[in-house]
């Protein structure tokens, strides 16, 4: 018999984090429509969104698993696992850009936390990324941090608050010079590893707003099916048609490129597209 121990996956949040959900629900049309604040929720409790937290606030925000990893893959300020507790964005857009702003923002950060666009310190506590607009572009460059937002982030004002945050960790810029920083793996994931279903096959795979995705191999009915080819004007060649046949200039594909009357069959075609 197999020992193996497993640990228990929490399914709400604390009960203070769950009250203000309930606040959220009652200002919202439906708990769909609140599902980016309660994903600023899952980040107050777990740190970052994790898949346990995604699970979490899909059952809340009754959407699936699947919608909240696009929700939360589509907007890059989430914190993920990956990033650092704190997390550098340095915006690389051309108005920061311009007279050397962005590098030398970066450079500074280099400096003191030895670390790159792409990376995270040895021990998780800084990352650095450069990222699009942050607005404020009359006032180059602009720098994020966790929720802070700043302006002419660089000289002595990145300094000393590089400095700051280095105090506040116990930690020195010495010791990050020491240590080789950790490549970061920004790759998209698919959906968590705990929804990867037994029974989804080559023919199909269950939804994701099942009630219960714990089934075992060809348990439960396919919601999904993996369609055929589909033959439209935007697939086959005009000349060739949908079956590989006829030489006519206006083919069986459906073009009319003369803009004459369209009957959906004979030199016309027969799925419907028109080019007037």
């Amino acid at each position: 018999m197999s020992t193996q121990s497993t640990v228990a996956r929490r399914t709400e949040f604390s009960p203070e984090r769950m009250a203000k959900f309930h606040e959220y629900a009652e200002e919202y049309p439906n708990k769909r429509s609140a599902l980016m604040m309660v994903l600023r929720l899952a980040e107050e409790e777990f740190g970052s969104i994790t898949d346990e937290a995604m699970e979490i606030v899909a059952g809340l925000c009754n959407v699936a698993v699947s919608h909240v990893q696009g929700m939360v893959t589509f907007y890059t300020h989430f914190k993920r696992p990956f990033h650092g507790k704190h997390r550098f964005m340095v915006c690389a857009t051309l108005m920061c850009a311009l007279e050397n702003n962005t590098d030398a923002a970066l450079d500074q950060i280099k400096a003191k936390l030895g670390i790159k666009p792409g990376q995270r310190t040895h021990d998780g506590l800084f990352s650095c990324e450069k990222v699009e607009c942050l607005a404020d572009c009359d006032q180059p460059p602009v720098v994020q941090c966790d929720n802070e937002h700043f302006c002419s982030m660089k000289g002595a004002v990145l300094d000393q608050y590089l400095d700051k945050l280095l105090k506040e960790e116990g930690k020195s810029a010495a010791e990050y010079a020491a240590k080789a920083p950790v490549a970061m793996d920004t790759r998209v994931p698919t959906l968590p590893a705990h929804y990867n279903f037994q029974g989804g096959t080559e023919k199909g795979a269950r939804h994701f707003d099942d009630k219960d995705p714990y089934f075992k191999a060809g348990e439960g009915d396919l919601h999904t099916q993996v369609p055929g080819p589909l033959a439209t004007p935007l697939t086959v060649p005009v000349a060739d048609g949908v079956n590989g046949k006829g030489t006519v200039s206006n083919g069986r594909s459906g073009h009319d490129s003369a803009g004459g009357a369209f009957n959906g069959n004979g030199a016309n075609g027969k799925n419907g597209a028109k080019h007037v």
